[in-house]
């Protein structure tokens, strides 16, 4: 698990080719690759830092920028992966905010305004 762009020492954006090479090492050893978005999930850009250094990671973790800086997480991923989770699979997830209405609502305002405006590298 990475942090794409290192978020809590400032901005600290990753060395040219360090991603790919990561993507590339995880697939070799058939480990999973998995990025912290908490911090980039559409702030570098609307797709996150794995659209804007073009890397697909096996999972992805986002945080309050989903609830519009309201209290929520989430996690996605590779549909052979996400299948595990119930219903569909026997791995059981929950969350005392999963699905709040307040932060659901907050999120997509916050997502609309981005699709609209745009996130900006700065």
């Amino acid at each position: 698990i990475v942090e794409p762009v290192v978020g809590n020492a400032g901005f600290i954006t990753p060395e040219h080719g360090f991603l790919h090479k990561l993507r590339e090492l995880t697939k070799q050893q058939n480990s999973l690759l998995i990025f912290d978005e908490v911090m980039t999930g559409f702030r570098v850009s609307f797709g996150g830092a794995q659209d804007y250094y073009g890397i697909k990671p096996d999972l992805t973790t986002l945080g309050k920028i989903i609830g519009g800086g309201l209290p929520v997480g989430a996690y996605g991923g590779r549909k052979d992966i996400m299948s595990m989770i119930a219903p569909s699979g026997p791995v059981y997830q929950a969350g005392t905010l999963s699905g709040n209405p307040l932060s659901m609502a907050s999120g997509i305002k916050t997502l609309e305004l981005l699709r609209r405006y745009g996130a900006k590298v700065n």
